[in-house]
């Protein structure tokens, strides 16, 4: 489903004042020493979709989040980035889709930084036919698009697009992953921009948490 990102003022909201994204201040988040993150399975992309705004890849893998499984359903991309971290965008931002066996969402956000070419975006890039879905005939390993270690902030919010439901645990990684320069201009070549504007943090806490 496409979204006009020009007028976002247009999109209909089911949700209040818990909204993403966020802009991050490092500084004020409060610090734990709880580890946020530990990847357990194997993160494959079995369909790949194109569509006016984005890139998405659904598949298996499983996370450990703050003590619960949760499965691993779809990544897809947003450029520029949507989370601002200590007042820099990066040009690229992914998210991974979990949902729980009790339904709950849960998204990790990692940033992209221009640097040596990312395999496993590349293996996306090549299988992408604009404007359509289909199987892959081999799965994508995703592991090149996972952080190792870090800096997580953990914060409730929504959705991103409509309808913005909220509720949704994000976390947010502090450490970026490379990619490509000639990678980022390829799917810039794609895609249009898809980045919600930053939504008022209403007081909401925002944990500082560890890999």
């Amino acid at each position: 489903m496409t979204f006009d990102y020009k007028h976002q003022e247009d999109w209909q909201q089911v949700g209040g004042n818990h909204q993403s994204p966020i802009a991050i201040n490092t500084t004020t988040a409060i610090d734990s020493q709880l580890s946020a993150i530990s990847w357990r399975g194997l993160y494959q992309a079995k369909t790949i979709q194109g569509d006016e705004n984005t890139l998405t890849a659904a598949g298996t893998g499983m996370a450990y989040l703050n003590d619960r499984d949760f499965n691993f359903e779809q990544v897809h991309f947003h450029i520029p980035a949507e989370h601002i971290i200590d007042d820099v965008t990066a040009p690229i931002e992914w998210h991974l889709v979990h949902r729980s066996a009790t339904g709950q969402i849960a998204v990790v956000a990692i940033m992209g930084r221009i640097g040596k070419p990312n395999q496993s975006f590349q293996n996306l890039l090549d299988q992408l036919t604009p404007n359509s879905q289909h199987d892959l005939t081999e799965p994508i390993n995703l592991t090149e698009l996972l952080p190792d270690t870090g800096t997580v902030y953990h914060y409730l919010g929504s959705l991103t697009t409509p309808p913005l439901t909220e509720t949704v645990e994000w976390y947010v990684c502090g450490d970026s992953v490379m990619i490509g320069e000639q990678q980022l201009a390829a799917y810039q070549a794609l895609f249009a921009g898809n980045t919600r504007a930053v939504q008022p943090l209403n007081d909401r806490p925002i944990i500082a948490e560890r890999f």
